[in-house]
C-alpha cells in the first residue's frame, strides 16, 4: 500500500494486527527485519519505518475512523475484566471490543500504558504518541479504570464474579537483584522503579557517578537517562555500564548500544559483579571481576571468573538492570497457588489460557519484556476468550 501510495490503505493493514502502531513504529525490536528474506541481498524492508511513516502521515482523526472500520454493528452481552493496561492487556481489549464484547481494563497506576510509558524514557518514545494509540483503543469502547489495583480498589473474587472471563496482563514491574554482598544499601537502584520515578518526576538524589549493571534495553535506558540529566545538572556524564557479556553478545538493540556511546556513557563487557563497596554506611561504587565463562559444560548458567582481575567502579549509585518480574501481590494467595507458574512467569497454553478456568494471561508476565510480542500475545488471547465465550453460549442453549 506504501509503495503505491495509499497510506490510509496502510494504516487498514495495519490495524488489522496491531493497534499499537505509533509504538511499535519507534521501539520495535524488528526481528522480523533480520528474518527478511529481502535482506539476503541488501536491506531488508525497513518494516518500523514504515509503519511510523505511514501512522505519522495520516491524521489522527482518520486513523480512528479506519480503525472504527473493524468494529462489529452488534454487542454479544459478554463482559471481559483484563487486569494491566500495557501493550498486551490493551491489544486484548482493543480485539475484544471489535468482537462486540463489553470490555473493562483496570491499571493500578495513574496512566495507561504500562512499560511503555513508565519502563521507556519519553526520549525513545513520545508519550504524545503512545497516547493516541490508546485513544484509538478506548474509541472504539474500551473502559480504563486507572488508580485501580486488584486486592485493594476491587478484589479478584468480585472479578470472577461479574465478568465473564479474566486476563492477566500484568507486566513485569519489580526488578530482580543480583543478591550481592551490600544489595540491600539504598543507593542499589532497581531500574524499573528509577525508570518510573523519573517518568513521574518524583525527586531523587541525581549521583555524580553511576554504575548499571546489565546488558539490555532497559540498562542502556536507565544509563542514558541518567546520563542526560547529569549533563544538564553538572555538565558532564559519569555513568559506566558493566555486563557479564562480551559486548557483541549484549541483549540491547546495537542502534541502544550506540547512542549510550555518543553520550559519554562508558560500557564495559564481561564484568561480573561480586560486591556493592560500603564505607561509614556510604556506598562507594562496584567491585567486579573478569568473566571467563558464563555458561558450563551443560550450557547451564554457572560464570566463572578471573579474580585476578578485580576492578572497582566508582558510584554514589549503582543501578541494577538484571531482569524482571511480575508482581503477583495483586493475585491474592489463592490463585496465585492454583496457578501454574514457568520461572516466575505464568504459564499458559498454546492460546494463552492458564491452568485456571475462566483466566488467560500475556505479555511480559508469561514471555518476558517484548513490545510487539505483547501486542501478538494479546491478539491471541482476544481470538481464544472470543472463541471460549461463543462455545460456551452455544453450550448454554443447547
Amino acid at each position: 500500500a506504501i509503495w503505491q501510495e495509499d497510506l490510509e490503505g496502510a494504516v487498514r493493514w495495519i490495524y488489522r494486527s496491531n493497534p499499537f502502531s505509533h509504538v511499535c513504529g519507534r521501539v520495535c525490536t524488528r526481528r522480523c527485519e533480520s528474518a527478511c528474506s529481502i535482506g539476503r541481498r541488501g536491506d531488508p524492508v525497513a518494516i518500523r519505518w514504515l509503519k511510523r511513516y505511514a501512522m505519522d502521515a495520516v491524521g489522527h482523526a482518520r486513523v480512528k475512523a479506519i480503525a472504527a472500520e473493524g468494529k462489529a454493528d452488534y454487542l454479544t452481552g459478554h463482559r471481559i475484566a483484563i487486569i494491566g493496561a500495557g501493550p498486551a492487556g490493551l491489544t486484548a481489549a482493543y480485539d475484544l471490543a471489535c468482537k462486540g464484547h463489553e470490555v473493562t481494563v483496570f491499571e493500578a497506576r495513574e496512566k495507561p500504558g504500562g512499560m511503555t510509558r513508565y519502563g521507556i524514557p519519553e526520549y525513545r518514545l513520545p508519550y504524545d504518541m503512545l497516547d493516541r494509540d490508546i485513544d484509538v483503543i478506548t474509541s472504539l469502547g474500551v473502559k480504563i479504570e486507572c488508580n485501580t489495583q486488584v486486592g485493594v480498589d476491587i478484589s479478584m473474587p468480585q472479578l470472577q464474579r461479574d465478568y465473564d472471563a479474566v486476563a492477566l496482563a500484568i507486566g513485569l514491574h519489580l526488578g530482580r537483584s543480583t543478591r550481592i554482598p551490600g544489595s540491600d544499601h539504598a543507593q542499589v537502584k532497581k531500574a524499573v522503579e528509577l525508570l518510573r520515578a523519573i517518568t513521574d518526576e518524583q525527586p531523587f538524589e541525581l549521583p555524580r557517578q553511576a554504575v548499571v549493571i546489565g546488558g539490555g534495553n532497559v540498562a542502556m535506558d536507565i544509563a542514558r537517562s541518567l546520563a542526560r540529566l547529569q549533563k544538564q545538572q553538572f555538565g558532564e556524564v559519569q555513568v559506566t555500564v558493566t555486563a557479564l557479556e562480551d559486548q557483541a553478545h549484549f541483549l540491547a538493540d546495537p542502534v541502544e548500544i550506540k547512542e549510550c556511546h555518543e553520550e559519554g556513557v562508558e560500557i564495559l563487557d564481561a564484568r561480573g559483579p561480586q560486591e556493592f563497596v560500603v564505607e561509614e554506611d556510604k556506598l562507594k561504587g562496584l567491585k567486579s571481576w573478569r568473566v571467563r565463562s558464563i555458561f558450563d559444560e551443560q550450557g547451564r548458567f554457572a560464570p566463572s571468573y578471573d579474580e585476578s582481575d578485580e576492578q572497582l567502579h566508582p558510584g554514589e549509585m549503582v543501578v541494577e538492570a538484571i531482569g524482571q518480574m511480575a508482581d503477583v501481590s495483586l493475585l491474592g494467595d489463592a490463585l496465585t497457588e492454583q496457578l501454574a507458574w514457568n520461572r516466575g512467569r505464568i504459564q499458559v497454553d498454546e492460546n494463552g489460557r492458564t491452568s485456571v478456568d475462566g483466566f488467560w494471561a500475556a505479555g511480559d508476565c508469561v514471555n518476558g519484556p517484548d513490545v510487539v510480542h505483547a501486542v501478538a500475545d494479546g491478539l491471541r488471547i482476544a481470538a481464544s476468550i472470543d472463541g471460549w465465550l461463543n462455545l460456551k453460549e452455544r453450550a448454554d442453549h443447547e
